[in-house]
Formats: C-alpha cells, structure tokens, sequence
C-alpha cells in the first residue's frame, strides 16, 4: 500500500508517519524543507524518540521525500498511485497544498482510478471540510467526486529534536487520532490502523479542546498570577496541580452530561493529561501557553465554552470562573492580544471587557460570578 503525506514536521514524522509505517504503507512525504528531505532520503528514513520507553529509538522507514515545487510532476504521480494521502501542514497552509493536490486528484480521474480518502490532521474544529473548500474554491465543480475528506481530532506530545546530528522527534507514547468514518468512502473501512473512528467526532474535539487545551490554559493563567514563568514550575506545584486536576473534573462533568462519557473514562483522561504535561525534560512556557488570549477567551472556546454551559445546566463552574477571571488578569506587554484586552479594560472596564470578549451578558448571573473572582485577591 502507498501513502503521500503532506507536511513532514512534528506532527508529520512524529504521529502521523508512524502511524502509516505502522500501518504497513510505503511513504512519500511532500515538503517544503529542502534540506529534510535531503535527510529523509539519504538515511530512507527518520528517527522518532519515546519520551516515556527512556527516549527508545524508532525509526520510520520513507519511500521518498519530495518537494512540491521542484518535484510537482512526480508528487501528481504518487497521488495518482496512491491508497491513502494524510496532511499536517497546519490548518493556514491547506490552502497552499490545494492547488498540488487538485492536480493530482484529477490525474487520478483521467487514469481512471477510484476516489481516495484524504485524512486531514491539523489542529483545527472539522479540518476535512476545510481542505475540501480550498479545493472547490479553485473551481473544480466536483470535489466530492474526487476524494473522501473525513474530519479528525489529533493529539499527540510531539518534539522537534537534534540527536546523531539529525533532524529528529521526541514523542509521547500515548496518542489519539479520531476520523469521522461517515465521511470516509466506506464507513466500516479503517484506512490508518491506530485510529479511533467514529459517528460523533463532536465529542471527542470538545473533550480535547475544554480538558486538554482549556486544562493547559487555565493552568497558564493561574500560574501566571503565582509567579511562575515556566508550565514545569506550575506543574512541580501539587497544590496548583491539584486545583487544575479539579477545575478539568468540572470540565468533565459537562461532557458526561452531554456526551455520556463515563466519569472514570474522563478521570483516566484527565490523568493522562496531567502526565502529560509532566513529563521530565520537557520545558515550556506560560507565555507561550497564555499567548492568543482574546481567542481563547472568546465564546464557544476552551475557557468560556465549557463554564457558560455549565452554568447553563446547573453544573459546578467555580473554577473555570477563576480560570476566565486569571485570564482577564494576565498582562504581558509582549503579547499583542494582552495589550489589546487590558488597553480595552481601560478605555472602558472590566464589565464590558467580560461581555465584550467571553459573549456573557452584563446582566447575568454567571458575568457577576466572573466580575467578584476578578476583584478577588485570593486566586
């Protein structure tokens, strides 16, 4: 079987590389990076390091690495050829792969050969409908036609690393790749082995968006107001630790509520996340973590999404109230967001800050619960 992947950064070489390999698929990787895929192709292949086996060596084997301006003829070959295509280029370059992966798709049709499930792993809510707009948008009547575009939710540690003088991967052993089998061409098929398939992706991207991101984040913020400049310290903290591991439970609750998750099913979840985020030698930091601060604040997303809920269905939000509060709290100078919510804040106040970037009402309930956590001085 033969797979052309697009994008062969962390994500590419360390999740979803591994996973064709697995899968018993011979490669193609198309990537901008001349110079990695130099490497690729002269070792035919790369390492990957599990973080957790003590950095155990992996290596994944590569048919070939190519470039999709110099090697274009060829890449429209392989896709014509091949059983499956994967992306991770980040969701803002799928429109730049778009034009390549037209070309080819309609070399397959010209050949005569059947459609083909395009995977699409970026870090993006229904990532498959984006590429297939970016392709309809270059005037091909009939996208459908051509290719399945399943939607999936994707999360692994994944690290770039320097080791035997190599462009490499430091990667977490525990993964998860959720496809949306309805848009698959044959929903019982299950094209990369390793997968989760299922009817309801919606579940599983909130559950990572408000655990796992939301968790990160309010980890961030609160940090942030004790002081801390690195996730490391925050997470060395038991204290800090613990209140974050309550705060996710609350998350929790919701998604078993809406989805019928089971609660110990979240609670292995949320343990998982939380060793995640401390794995020794890993190192990041809050500013990183906090950094996009009015998206993550806005309605629907990881901070506001799942305490307005809560408060909707009478479920406990204390700490995802203070979450949002610390939020509103953080001040770096650096970060344009930052600059823009706290100039915001001054020009008018913190009540209309609160209703202007979460959606809450002023007149609500959960606005006042938000304005009496900011004012407190016992974060």
């Amino acid at each position: 079987m033969q797979a052309v992947h697009f994008g062969a950064g962390s994500i590419g070489r360390g999740f979803i590389g591994d996973l064709l390999h697995d899968g018993g698929y011979d490669i193609t990787f198309v990537e901008n990076n001349d110079a990695l895929n130099t490497q690729i192709k002269q070792y035919k292949g790369y390492d990957i390091w599990l973080i957790e086996k003590g950095y155990q060596r992996k290596f994944i084997p590569v048919a070939n690495a190519l470039s999709p301006v110099k090697d274009r003829a060829l890449v429209v070959q392989k896709i014509t050829e091949a059983d499956l295509i994967t992306t991770a280029v980040w969701a803002d370059n799928l429109r730049h792969i778009a034009p390549l992966l037209l070309e080819g798709l309609q070399a397959r049709r010209a050949a005569g050969k059947n459609r083909i499930n395009i995977i699409v792993c970026e870090n993006a809510r229904f990532n498959g409908e984006l590429l297939k707009k970016e392709i309809a948008a270059l005037g091909e009547p009939d996208v459908d036609a051509l290719a399945a575009f399943p939607s999936t939710a994707v999360d692994r540690m994944v690290l770039a690393s320097t080791r035997n003088q190599q462009q490499s991967i430091d990667a977490g052993v525990d993964y998860e790749l959720v496809i949306d089998k309805t848009k698959l061409i044959a929903p019982a098929a299950q094209p990369l082995p390793g997968a989760v398939y299922t009817d309801n992706l919606q579940q599983y991207m909130d559950r990572k968006l408000y655990i796992i991101n939301g968790g990160h984040a309010w980890a961030g913020y609160m940090g942030h107001l004790q002081g801390y400049v690195t996730m490391q310290q925050i997470f060395a903290d038991d204290a800090l630790v613990d209140a974050i591991r309550q705060s996710m439970r609350e998350t929790a609750r919701l998604l078993s509520v809406i989805y019928g998750f089971s609660v110990a099913e979240l609670d292995d979840y949320i343990r998982f996340v939380i060793n995640r985020f401390r794995t020794p030698g890993v190192v990041d930091t809050v500013q990183r973590v906090c950094r996009s601060l009015i998206r993550k604040l806005s309605a629907g997303d990881r901070l506001t999404g799942p305490c307005l809920q809560c408060e909707e269905k009478g479920l406990p939000n204390d700490l995802l109230i203070k979450g949002i509060a610390a939020a509103l709290r953080y001040n770096d100078p650096d970060d344009e967001q930052s600059v823009i919510l706290h100039r915001f804040i001054a020009d008018h106040d913190i009540s209309r800050a609160i209703s202007h970037f979460t959606g809450i009402q002023e007149s609500s309930d959960l606005h006042n619960k938000i304005m009496k956590s900011y004012a407190a001085v016992d974060f």
